[in-house]
This record gives structure tokens, C-alpha cells and sequence, in this order.
């Protein structure tokens, strides 16, 4: 079950989002994107195509599961050309992130979490720096069938 969500109610009332953006390839819940205005004047987001377009990635979808017919939430897809809502990463906020979303399987105590090309999240290497933000893991939890508490911070 991937997803990305706000830990605390501050994070949901001053959320800043965006219902208007449009897939370019299938998405699902929680994936990092980025977001740009294409040639047409629409706003649309996709997943990003190398490491220097993962660095400029400040949104995560959370879309509404709007489809009563399916059995399992991990079957919920959000289908290229159709809308997806994203969110920003608000700085001091904790969020929750399930384990499925990270491709890292190690991570421990104040790793910090950053976004990959996939629309996935590793952990941040030496190297590893420029990005928009980071999620410095502050706690396991069962979030998702075991995931993270993460503090977002600028990276």
C-alpha cells in the first residue's frame, strides 16, 4: 500500500496542493513527482527521468480512492491523462511514508530520505546533495504495513 501522508493536523491545514495536474504515465499514491507547466499551458507531473530532475521534486500525489470496485488498495492506479492531486513537502512538518516507497531495505535512525527516479525514495549517500528536501527518519511505524515517521527538512 503505497503512500505518503501528513503525521500531524498542522501539516493537513496548511497543506498547499493541487487537484489540476495531469499524469503522464500511470502513478500511484505517494510517489514523488515533478511538477512543470507543459508546452499547451496545463499543469502536469511525472515521475523524474534522471538525478538532476529528482533534486527539483517538491510534490507527493495523494489521490482520493475514488474506485468503490476494487478489493485492495494497492491495485489503485491513477492512469496517464487523467488528474492527480499532489502536495508539497512542508519543511518542519513529520510524515509518514510506507516502507514499499522506499528502495532502500536498510535504514536506521536519522537516515535521511530522498527522492529517487522512479517516483520511489532512497537513502541519501555522501554525495548526495542539491535536492529541494530531505525526510530525516525519526521513527518505524506500522504505517503501510511498515513504514517511517520522517521529518521533512531542506537538503
Amino acid at each position: 500500500m503505497s503512500k505518503v501522508k501528513f503525521q500531524n493536523y498542522s501539516g493537513i491545514k496548511n497543506a498547499k496542493d493541487n487537484p489540476r495536474c495531469i499524469a503522464d504515465s500511470d502513478l500511484k499514491n505517494g510517489m514523488a513527482v515533478v511538477y512543470y507547466i507543459a508546452v499547451d499551458g496545463k499543469e502536469h507531473v511525472k515521475v523524474a527521468a534522471d538525478d538532476t530532475e529528482a533534486k527539483t521534486i517538491k510534490h507527493f500525489i495523494w489521490n482520493t480512492i475514488d474506485k468503490p470496485e476494487l478489493d485492495n488498495e494497492d491495485d489503485f492506479v491513477i492512469k496517464k491523462g487523467s488528474y492527480v492531486r499532489i502536495f508539497e513537502f512542508p519543511y518542519g512538518e513529520i510524515m509518514d511514508i510506507s516502507g514499499d516507497l522506499i528502495a532502500t531495505s536498510v535504514i536506521d535512525y536519522k537516515d535521511v530520505i530522498i527522492p529517487a527516479t522512479d517516483g520511489k525514495y532512497d537513502v541519501a549517500g555522501v554525495g548526495d546533495t542539491g535536492y529541494e528536501f530531505g525526510l530525516e527518519v525519526t521513527d518505524k511505524t506500522t504505517f503501510g504495513g511498515g513504514g517511517y515517521a520522517a521529518l521533512v527538512i531542506p537538503q
